[in-house]
């Protein structure tokens, strides 16, 4: 830790929740939340000595021109940009295949996506009915588990489980922590985001799969203390006293 004092120290080990919180700026389009540890803003601008978080689609520019701290999440989303086709041909991303020819070489059920229609078939035979022009011919993995994965950078900040449509928090396995991993190691650069979420799902033969990859825009209050927690720390370069993330711990996430 850089404490440049005894009484900083002092301060810092033995201080309340108010010496940690608000030294962070976030901007976001996320209204329905309260209790967070970071303080809202509507611009940029309003920025001053302390790093700032973008949640959103806010598109910014001249950040190399102005005078303020770090921002995370400067790098501008390119909306309907995938950003996985970097990656085909990786074990988590599901094999697919360009010609028509080759599709026999695929596990059925498969995904058939083209300029205007995206269509499911279970088998090559009602495949080779179709007369549709399709571009991209894709495995379709059937998940018997869905996870949504909070990340900072290569780091998890939080995992909850998909069921019907509602998530909740998870513990994270061995297994889900080195698919998540395994995957982040070789994704890392071709996104450019700070703090992102991973869709992965997990087969029902126990591969996990790269679902989507999207910049963070919401979450919920506990997730926004955890992810608080690792900007502070990458940022100022202090660690969190044990007490805070203790607390953290307690907020319900599901609620």
């Amino acid at each position: 830790m850089n404490i440049r004092s005894f009484n900083e120290y002092e301060q810092y080990t033995n201080g309340n929740k108010e010496d940690i919180v608000n030294k962070i700026h976030i901007l976001t389009e996320q209204d329905n939340i309260n209790n967070i540890p970071f303080v809202k803003i509507n611009s940029i601008s309003e920025a001053i000595n302390a790093p700032v978080l973008i949640c959103g689609d806010f598109k910014i520019s001249n950040l190399n021109e102005s005078n303020m701290c770090k921002v995370y999440n400067s790098f501008n989303f390119k909306k309907g940009y995938d950003y996985m086709k970097k990656h085909v041909g990786e074990s988590f991303i599901p094999k697919a295949v360009n010609n028509r020819n080759n599709v026999k070489r695929l596990k059925f059920p498969i995904v058939a996506t083209g300029k205007n229609r995206t269509t499911t078939y279970n088998s090559l035979y009602k495949f080779n009915k179709s007369e549709n022009d399709y571009t991209t011919f894709r495995e379709k993995v059937i998940p018997k588990t869905k996870y949504e994965v909070l990340m900072f950078n290569e780091d998890i900040v939080s995992v909850h489980e998909k069921i019907n449509g509602e998530l909740f928090e998870k513990n994270i396995s061995k297994d889900i922590n080195n698919a998540i991993d395994n995957i982040t190691k070789k994704i890392s650069e071709s996104h450019g985001f700070d703090a992102y979420y991973l869709t992965i799902y997990e087969s029902s033969s126990g591969k996990y799969y790269l679902s989507k990859i999207k910049k963070c825009k919401s979450f919920n209050e506990k997730q926004s203390y955890q992810l608080y927690v690792k900007i502070y720390e990458d940022h100022y370069g202090y660690n969190i006293p044990t007490w805070f993330k203790n607390k953290i711990k307690d907020i319900n996430a599901d609620n």
